[in-house]
């Protein structure tokens, strides 16, 4: 456990003991108490035990919000990873990646394939 720190939110003084460093404890006082300042001034409300209520009603939401956002986000990576997969799946099982009127020849290691027992290598598709 570190060393305790004294931080200062909505006027009051308080004592915290975390694992995390100090910045970061600073950081979210900061923002608790820029939270509270924007309640009381919004809603003119001077009780602090009220402010701080719905202060904290406000950053839960923020909270609750930004969890959906990113529950949504690895629902779409989890969706296009499975698209990708199956895509790639197919290619693997599919004799040639490429129509014979698509197929490009490559260049391997800076020369042109000369010989024409060995067949140039093919371009993998990329995901659409």
């Amino acid at each position: 456990m570190k060393e305790p720190i004294e931080v200062e939110i909505f006027g009051q003084t308080f004592t915290l003991t975390s694992d995390d460093e100090e910045e970061y404890l600073r950081e979210v006082a900061a923002y608790v108490g820029q939270k509270m300042q924007q309640v009381a001034t919004i809603t003119k409300t001077v009780a602090t035990l009220r402010v701080a209520i719905l202060a904290a009603l406000n950053i839960a939401d923020e909270y609750y919000k930004a969890r959906r956002r990113e529950e949504e986000m690895y629902r779409q990576v989890d969706s296009l990873l499975a698209s990708l997969l199956g895509r790639l799946s197919q290619a693997q099982g599919e004799p040639h990646l490429f129509p014979s009127d698509e197929k490009e020849d490559l260049e391997v290691a800076g020369e042109a394939s000369s010989s024409e027992d060995t067949p140039a290598p093919k371009r993998v598709p990329s995901p659409v």
